[in-house]
């Protein structure tokens, strides 16, 4: 081993228990650090630099930025704008690269949003729209906020308020699509979630489905957002409103296909199979979820009645024969699946190296360790259905 290397790993667990440490030290002297700015940032420095002297430009800004929100969100003075600019001004001057200031700025935006200054938010936030999704819904959030405080109180905007900054709402949601930017590229710190960051997109995004309700990329993007975020119970609510507007897009149906297959609910996958085939019966698709919830549910004789058919829509033989071996495996016929292996290496000569992986996992598969025949089955199960997507030149749900 090379003398002083730390595999990454390692690095970034040390730093974060440095990190860790240094939140505590701030919940401790919020009040201290408040009062000498400049004493603070220069120990941070000496802090990654005595300590972490080869970090990344990026793990290095990352820390500066992580360490600065927090100490806004532990300071009394949080909601003095002219002190946090001043925090800002600090952290910025000690980062690697001068320009990093738009976390900052996004920062701020938010927080003005969560003091009801919405106009100066707007100001704060526009030159950022096109860094993150969540920028344009606050923007759009801001002005929709405005437009409320032209109504009575008892009213809030809906699709007939017409006013200036209704529309402006309405625009910035447009824009949202048309600039398309990227879902969650900017890890906010905590104290941005408790700004309520969240919230304001998914009341935006549901707000854009209601006021263009023939538009399907609001849904695309906070199906993308809940995918990112691990949060089911919206990825359903989207998925339940695509599937009543957008019922023969391919798109939400096979997002909703795995999504049922991730709740283990075959009754619903093989709804939207059906629904598939239905819309869509000259396609391939259809018939290799059909194939692969028949297998997933040990059903051969609806395997042998979509096999019937794929081979009539000429699907490709190499499908056709990964797909057998898949269902002789978790049917648990070993001795058919040895057969179908040796036959496939005849067949499927170029795959040889792929081939030889696959034998190595039904190996494990059939191993009496129960954990271990359970991972290899995932492993097998994951890899050809990766193989024949891409055969397929489909997209991945």
């Amino acid at each position: 081993m090379v003398e002083g290397w730390v595999p990454e790993a390692l690095l970034e667990q040390k730093i974060g228990l440095t990190k860790q440490e240094l939140m505590e030290y701030i919940e401790k002297n919020a009040d201290k650090i408040d009062s000498n700015l400049p004493v603070f940032f220069g120990y941070v420095v000496s802090i990654l630099e005595k300590n972490y002297p080869d970090i990344s430009d990026q793990a290095y800004d990352r820390f500066i930025d992580d360490v600065t929100v927090k100490v806004l969100e532990e300071s009394k003075q949080s909601k003095d704008i002219e002190h946090i600019e001043k925090l800002f001004r600090h952290a910025t001057r000690v980062k690697k690269k001068y320009t990093g200031r738009a976390i900052f700025d996004i920062v701020l935006g938010l927080k003005l949003i969560d003091m009801g200054r919405y106009s100066e938010a707007v100001e704060t936030l526009k030159k950022y729209r096109t860094v993150d999704a969540m920028v344009c819904t606050a923007i759009a959030f801001c002005y929709y906020e405005l437009s409320a405080l032209e109504l009575p109180p008892d009213k809030k905007p809906d699709k007939s308020t017409t006013s200036g900054m209704a529309l402006s709402s309405r625009e910035q949601m447009i824009e949202l699509v048309r600039l398309r930017p990227p879902v969650n590229r900017i890890k906010f710190p905590h104290v941005v979630q408790e700004l309520r960051v969240n919230k304001i997109f998914w009341f935006m995004i549901k707000m854009a489905t209601d006021w263009f309700p023939d538009e399907p990329e609001y849904i695309k993007i906070g199906l993308e957002k809940a995918k990112k975020d691990g949060n089911r119970e919206m990825r359903g609510e989207l998925l339940k409103l695509a599937a009543e507007r957008y019922y023969s897009d391919m798109f939400f149906l096979r997002d909703l296909y795995h999504f049922k297959l991730e709740d283990r609910d075959a009754g619903g996958a093989t709804s939207v199979v059906r629904q598939m085939m239905q819309q869509h019966p000259e396609e391939l698709e259809p018939i290799y979820y059909g194939l692969q919830l028949s297998i997933i549910t040990s059903q051969e004789s609806a395997y042998q009645k979509f096999r019937s058919t794929a081979i009539t829509k000429k699907m490709p033989a190499h499908i056709i024969l990964m797909l057998d071996l898949m269902f002789m495996i978790v049917a648990g016929r070993r001795d058919d699946a040895e057969v179908m292996l040796d036959d496939t290496k005849k067949k499927l000569a170029a795959l040889e190296y792929y081939l030889e992986v696959l034998q190595y996992l039904m190996a494990d598969i059939f191993s009496d360790d129960e954990k271990r025949s359970r991972t290899a089955k995932k492993l097998f199960m994951d890899s050809i259905d990766m193989y024949c997507l891409r055969l397929l030149k489909m997209k991945e749900g």
